[in-house]
């Protein structure tokens, strides 16, 4: 069990250091309508928690980096990352989180010649495991030290991620993950 979540937490540090399977990341978010979002201009980056498998498995270079991309995304939408937690009017928090998944598929195939009536029915079962990754970025309220705006992207984890596009996958990981900030308040309930 150790060397799955050990194996499972690399491939998601892999993910979002270096790409991802499929192609299109859709961010799913929630959010507090009650708080005044249109306030936050600062906001600082938390260190991340150590407790978990998958975070203490990446190196403080590679949290860098992630910390960069998001860094990037929040300053071409116009805030400001400040390091000075007092100074800051949300705190902004990641997490990953690896789940190892199993998709099995059954097929009828056909006998010789891919003629169906030349002879019994041929199923054939195919068994994929592989790695669901879940990218996880919380804004939080340092008056109430709550979750104000979650965010998470999740997709099945490449294999063997090219490192070539590593920081270009970055960016479209924070792009994607905080596509939905600041949120439309004006519908909410």
């Amino acid at each position: 069990m150790r060397s799955m979540l050990r194996a499972g937490a690399f491939v998601a540090l892999a993910y979002f250091i270096n790409g991802c399977a499929s192609t299109t990341l859709e961010a799913v978010s929630d959010f507090d309508s009650n708080f005044a979002f249109e306030g936050v201009q600062r906001l600082a980056i938390l260190p991340i928690d150590r407790t978990s498998a998958a975070e203490k498995l990446i190196s403080d270079m590679q949290v860098d980096r992630i910390n960069e991309a998001l860094t990037s995304e929040l300053q071409a939408r116009g805030y400001s990352v400040v390091e000075d937690r007092d100074s800051a009017d949300a705190y902004l928090a990641w997490h990953l989180v690896t789940r190892e998944k199993t998709d099995i598929r059954s097929y009828n195939a056909a006998s010789a010649y891919n003629c169906w009536r030349c002879g019994p029915p041929v199923s054939d079962v195919s068994v994929n495991q592989y790695i669901q990754g879940t990218f996880i970025v919380d804004l939080i309220d340092p008056d109430r030290s709550r979750s104000v705006w979650r965010s998470t992207i999740q997709s099945r984890l490449a294999t063997n991620p090219d490192p070539k596009n590593a920081a270009k996958n970055r960016a479209i990981a924070a792009k994607a993950v905080l596509a939905p900030f600041p949120p439309d308040v004006s519908g909410a309930q």
